[in-house]
């Protein structure tokens, strides 16, 4: 693992690693951080977050809300 993967490199996590491996991550990490508290969001992707990814490769690109900013 590397550090420091916050919210700049999250995105790319769920095309790295298969669904297996961040379920391995999520469970690690709730054994050290029960109630979610330390940096919620970062380091390991949500489920959502991954869907959202996801789709934007299913739909070839094509976004909801394409006027958004997309950090």
């Amino acid at each position: 693992g590397e550090h420091g993967v916050g919210l700049e490199k999250i995105n790319q996590m769920c095309a790295q690693f298969p669904p297996e491996e961040l379920q391995m991550f999520h469970a690690v990490k709730a054994v050290f951080d029960e109630h979610g508290l330390l940096n919620p969001g970062k380091a390991i992707p949500t489920l959502n977050r991954c869907a959202e990814f996801g789709a934007m490769h299913v739909k070839a690109g094509d976004l909801r809300f394409p006027h958004l900013e997309r950090f």
